[in-house]
């Protein structure tokens, strides 16, 4: 299992224990009066990494701080940007790392990687890591964190949101966090998985897992998707407190509030739109499976239903004008429906 916050932990130390390390094998830094020249120290750092081994070919490596660049620019095929108390660093041919609030992080290492932070925003971390990689963080949020991790990678995290997390983890795979919502996470792990949490809401969780995989939850607030596998799909959150979950393949969406969807299986399809809706597919074969608890957008009043199936081939629909309603098949090619009026029970095979 993914952890982010992790994640961006152990990358912010990597970058610490690194400059530790230059620090410690120049043994004049500790004879230096940082009170004469308080950069002394990077000159004496810079002094000892290697020049290109052919000296008219173009550096592809820059850092800057607090506004001042540690390379030439000239012929510099990596380009980085820092205001007072930020730190830029980019590293490959067209990298770019660009830190302009106060006390920022960019880090882009790779070919055409980006790393940007700050704007508007304080405290924050982009870490790129890959050839095209992108992150994002502080878009006007603080103390935000956006890490990607893998070619073709993108995060974006405190788009006007604050204490966020996004990490995408896998090439082609991206993370979007807090657009308009606060203590969001987001988390997205394998090849072009997707997650995406906090489109004007908060205290929302989204974390895709698997190959093709994608969790959206957010526009609203308390939602969280878990989608774990290969091209499996959950979506939570067009309301409150709502909690979609699929596996293996599944698609399962909930909203509305205190909604919950579970759908395992390829082929399988749950879905909980109202209020304490439940909807939960366990797909046994090969064939469709679709069951769907309260409404839609035509019969939008119906709660507190029940659609359960464990089977294949199977559908169960439960509420579209009714609540408190049980729709259930157990078995394969069955047919179950509790719909339009309220305490209704079917359960198939029947007892």
């Amino acid at each position: 299992m993914s952890h982010p916050i992790r994640s961006g932990r152990i990358g912010i130390l990597a970058v610490g224990l690194s400059i530790g390390a230059a620090l410690a094998s120049t043994p004049q830094i500790a004879l230096a009066d940082p009170s004469a020249d308080p950069f002394s120290w990077a000159d004496q750092v810079l002094s000892g990494l290697a020049a290109p081994a052919d000296p008219t070919s173009p550096l592809d490596m820059q850092i800057s701080i607090s506004g001042m660049d540690l390379f030439s620019t000239v012929d510099n095929t990596a380009t980085a940007n820092s205001g007072f108390g930020d730190i830029a660093i980019a590293i490959g041919n067209g990298a770019n790392a660009s830190a302009t609030g106060f006390g920022d992080l960019s880090f882009a290492d790779g070919t055409g990687s980006s790393a940007i932070t700050g704007l508007g925003g304080l405290f924050d971390v982009a870490l790129a890591n890959g050839a095209g990689s992108n992150a994002a963080g502080g878009v006007a949020g603080n103390f935000v964190l956006a890490s990607a991790n893998g070619a073709g990678s993108s995060a974006a995290a405190g788009l006007g949101g604050n204490f966020v997390v996004a990490s995408a983890n896998g090439a082609g795979s991206s993370a979007t966090a807090g657009a308009g919502g606060n203590l969001d996470i987001s988390s997205a792990v394998g090849t072009d998985s997707k997650a995406e949490v906090g489109i004007g809401g908060g205290l929302d969780t989204s974390f895709a897992d698997g190959t093709g995989s994608y969790a959206d939850a957010g526009i609203g607030q308390g939602n969280n998707a878990f989608a774990l596998g290969t091209d499996s799909s959950a979506i939570a959150g067009v309301g409150n407190n709502d909690l979609a979950s699929a596996v293996n393949g599944g698609d399962a969406t909930a909203g509305g509030f205190q909604s919950i969807a579970f759908a395992d299986g390829a082929n399988s399809d749950a879905q909980a739109i109202g209020i304490g809706d439940i909807a939960s597919v366990v797909n046994t074969g090969s064939a469709f499976d679709q069951a769907i608890s309260g409404g839609n957008a035509a019969v939008p009043f119906s709660d507190n239903d029940l659609a359960l199936i464990i089977g294949t081939g199977s559908t169960a629909t439960a509420g579209f004008g009714g609540s408190w309603d049980l729709a259930a098949a157990f078995g394969d090619m069955h047919d179950a429906s509790a719909t339009g009026a309220n305490f209704l029970l079917d359960i198939l095979p029947s007892l």
